[in-house]
């Protein structure tokens, strides 16, 4: 745990497409390009609800693998995830006329670049997804971590003290208690639409020495 690096941000919608969990698998394959770049296998990923949510715990998920490149988009495994919205076209993506998400096409820079060089996806078979079930208990318990969430703007990024680490640690072994493996809640909307950019705040607690 002392080395893990813990990755927070907030979500501006929750529809299953950022994260999307499926068949005991979460994936951020789409939106937080910096957190999909930057997480390294074993990190923790905490996403919070923004203002239309309340700050609210929706997961939280430990990085149990990393795809690089086209592999999300040409792998047979992962072509019916919901959240596999691009196919390769002459070696450069496109969006797939299926695609649940993003379907104008527009946040394709955002989420896998022209070349794939943003094409970062993290994998999770170690998480709690609550969704619509998430809620605001944390902030009775952990002040430190409550008033991270609640202080995020838009582009916010911080390295924190040793005592929000190790709150945001002992949340996460709090959810794992509370919660079975892979628990899979329902998306707080259904409006498919809605873009999960990158237009709330994000920060990195860095590992402690």
């Amino acid at each position: 745990m002392k080395n893990m690096n813990i990755y927070v941000y907030k979500m501006v919608v929750d529809n299953g497409g950022a994260p999307c969990v499926s068949k005991g698998l979460l994936t951020l394959a789409i939106c937080k390009p910096m957190i999909r770049k930057m997480a390294k296998l074993n990190s923790l990923v905490f996403g919070f609800g923004g203002k239309d949510y309340g700050d609210k715990l929706i997961y939280i998920a430990v990085v149990t693998g990393k795809l690089s490149k086209k592999e999300y988009y040409i792998e047979p495994e992962y072509a019916q995830r919901p959240d596999c919205i691009y196919k390769v076209t002459n070696g450069k993506p496109e969006i797939k006329g299926n695609a649940r998400f993003h379907k104008g096409g527009d946040q394709l820079k955002h989420d896998v670049g022209f070349k794939f060089e943003r094409a970062f996806v993290l994998l999770s078979t170690d998480f709690r997804y609550l969704g619509k079930k998430g809620n605001i208990d944390y902030q009775k318990r952990f002040q430190q971590v409550a008033e991270l969430v609640n202080k995020m703007k838009r582009g916010h990024r911080v390295n924190h003290s040793a005592e929000t680490y190790a709150q945001l640690l002992e949340l996460k072994e709090q959810v794992w208690r509370i919660y079975p493996r892979n628990f899979n809640g329902k998306p707080t909307d259904s409006d498919l639409s809605k873009l999960c950019n990158d237009a709330s705040g994000s920060c990195r607690c860095q590992t402690l020495d």
